[in-house]
């Protein structure tokens, strides 16, 4: 298992040099407010990672026949569980807490503008289903490896009142860098060998994790510099959704996410 672990963190450095870096965060000449003008658009998968927490990553918990694995995954979901409300604590700071009827804030969060956070999750699950727990487990240290690697970035990234973000910023690199998940005894002595086939299926897991938080990040880039002004932008989305038409409001199809049973792995000679 450490050699995916190392390989995660290969591709965590190439996704390091992703524009959405390079352009936006990295880029101190920008106010607070505009090199974290997309996080809005990220309350969708926000939200939903906690339910992946829940009810996808999270298995078996109480039953003493969970391998080791299993146990690292489950103690982390919980680690997970407060992070959100961070974000929400955020929005005012980032001048994004708007006030708008019930309806409204629906068709904000379902409308297309947003639509990269919510297809993220739906692939996220449909990568998870049904995978054996050393994939999920690939899979979630890399969405990890993506995390921390954001929020570093965040770091010391303050609004013109001079305050800085808790989800956006030091308090939450702090948090994901001092997960469980991650330390030196867990790296060390409880990761478990993975067979050659296992190891190549892991690697597919984190190729595919990144690929999909690469276009992510697109996407985030793109809504950032096309948004700035949060009311407008909500109040554009909502006559959007308004204006919408049955034979005008698809979104388009979901990207599509390599089934497990398709993988074919040849089994390397000794």
């Amino acid at each position: 298992m450490q050699e995916v672990i190392n390989y995660i963190e290969e591709q965590r450095r190439l996704y390091e040099a992703h524009d959405f870096f390079a352009q936006l965060l990295a880029d101190e000449s920008l106010s607070g407010e505009r090199r974290l003008a997309w996080a809005p658009s990220v309350i969708p998968f926000i939200m939903g990672y906690s339910d992946l927490n829940k009810y996808v990553f999270r298995k078996g918990e109480g039953d003493a026949e969970l391998d080791r694995l299993q146990v690292l995954l489950n103690a982390h979901t919980y680690e997970e569980d407060f992070h959100w409300q961070w974000l929400l604590n955020d929005l005012d700071k980032l001048g994004a807490d708007s006030r708008m009827p019930l309806s409204d804030a629906t068709r904000v969060l379902w409308g297309a503008d947003f639509t990269h956070s919510r297809r993220l999750c739906l692939e996220l699950a449909a990568l998870a289903s049904d995978s054996p727990t050393y994939a999920v487990f690939a899979m979630v240290e890399s969405i990890e490896a993506v995390s921390i690697t954001i929020f570093k970035h965040c770091q010391g990234i303050t609004m013109r009142d001079g305050r800085e973000c808790e989800f956006f910023g030091t308090k939450h690199y702090a948090a994901e860098a001092s997960h469980s998940i991650k330390s030196p005894e867990v790296a060390e002595s409880s990761l478990p060998a993975l067979g050659l086939i296992q190891r190549k299926e892991a690697k597919l897991m984190v190729d595919q994790v990144f690929s999909l938080f690469a276009d992510w990040s697109t996407s985030l880039l793109r809504f950032a510099t096309g948004n700035e002004a949060h009311a407008l932008t909500y109040e554009r989305m909502v006559r959007q959704s308004k204006d919408m038409r049955p034979e005008t409001g698809a979104a388009g199809p979901m990207r599509s996410v390599q089934p497990r049973s398709s993988l074919v792995v040849v089994e390397e000679p000794q």
